[in-house]
């Protein structure tokens, strides 16, 4: 999409300006806006946080790109300390988690999204912020993930459909601290079809470690972590959110990060489709361009069974209702047993479900 200057300003040409702050496929810059003189800068200042760009924000106020007043700025760096405040919050409440974990006898689990990022994929971990935990647990220990947080206190927001369904088809488990944290237990990286498809084990064969707290913390490699983004812009939602497409767009910008270097990988995963439509969501939605990628999608495109595209399609339509693309993963599981189980808990044990 050709992202042309607007005569005038919106704040949202402001957030996508600074999602794509210093990447090298920025296609504008937030000091080639149109005069903003119009908006308020701490109305500015609560989109940014609403969008979670008060780190580029800041560093654009910083070298000069955004000309805040001191009263601005001042209001601005309130605002980020605030969120760099619950950033340490939540990454105290990892290392907790993962003493609970291993007092309830181990648990094989990795860190998604958030601090992962933030301590790997950032110059500076400041720049990301983030509103809950996000983990990946092997689904083995997913009932003893579960039973160490709620030992502690925690709550879950579902009732498990019936014995078992957590550790063998659930997405994740959200649990809920007396301290009103959010940690999400993932089992997959997605739901339906493309999360079956996913080689779970070689996620957590393949990882590596950041340091929190003087402790090393599992996460997912960078190139599961540039398609976990994708996956999750395409699949997560049907309307990614900027802090998504940023992430995405600067896995795209890397050079290390090219197309012979992801595409076996999505390819191993079922998902070629999945991260066509991730690259053309950036391109569609932010002021930013990556050649390289551009053209892996036009190449890729027609070597895709169309059947692929109408599986995510529906599965972003239908989202976490019961329809056609429920069925879509139902079709794929690989064992009748499985099938049976599903079945049961999808539709049976949601009609016997107080």
């Amino acid at each position: 999409m050709n992202h042309q200057l607007a005569s005038v300003a919106h704040p949202d040409d402001v957030m996508k300006a600074l999602a794509v702050r210093g990447l090298r496929g920025a296609q504008v810059s937030v000091a080639d806006l149109a005069p903003i003189d119009h908006l308020d800068p701490r109305s500015l200042v609560g989109v940014a946080e609403a969008t979670r760009m008060l780190g580029p924000m800041l560093g654009a106020v910083h070298d000069g790109e955004l000309d805040f007043d001191g009263d601005s700025t001042r209001y601005l760096v309130e605002r980020h300390e605030a969120n760099m405040l619950w950033a340490i919050k939540l990454e105290a409440r990892i290392l907790e988690m993962r003493d609970l974990f291993a007092a309830a006898g181990g648990v094989r689990h990795l860190i998604l999204k958030g601090s992962a990022i933030a301590h790997l994929d950032e110059d500076d971990p400041a720049m990301r912020s983030t509103s809950d935990v996000d983990v990946l647990v092997a689904g083995d220990d997913l009932d003893r993930a579960v039973g160490a947080l709620s030992a502690d206190g925690a709550t879950r927001q579902f009732p498990q459909r019936r014995p078992g369904w957590d550790r063998t088809f659930a997405k994740s488990v959200t649990m809920t601290g007396t301290d009103a944290i959010e940690i999400d237990l993932h089992r997959m990286l997605c739901d339906g079809v493309f999360g079956v498809r996913l080689p779970l084990e070689e996620l957590f064969a393949e990882s590596t470690t950041f340091e929190l707290g003087g402790e090393r913390v599992g996460a997912l490699s960078r190139q599961h972590r540039f398609l976990h983004a994708a996956w999750h812009a395409v699949l997560g939602s049907r309307h990614p959110k900027l802090l998504n497409l940023r992430d995405l767009a600067r896995y795209m910008d890397s050079p290390a990060l090219a197309p012979d270097a992801i595409a076996p990988i999505a390819r191993h995963w079922g998902g070629e489709a999945v991260l066509v439509t991730a690259i053309r969501e950036v391109h569609d939605a932010l002021p930013f361009q990556s050649p390289t990628w551009t053209d892996w999608a036009q190449q890729a495109t027609p070597t895709i069974p169309q059947r692929e595209f109408e599986l995510v399609e529906r599965h972003r339509n239908e989202g976490s209702s019961f329809g056609r693309a429920k069925v879509d993963m139902w079709r794929e599981l690989p064992s009748l047993r499985l099938k049976s189980a599903y079945a049961w808990g999808a539709v049976v044990g949601r009609i016997l479900r107080p």
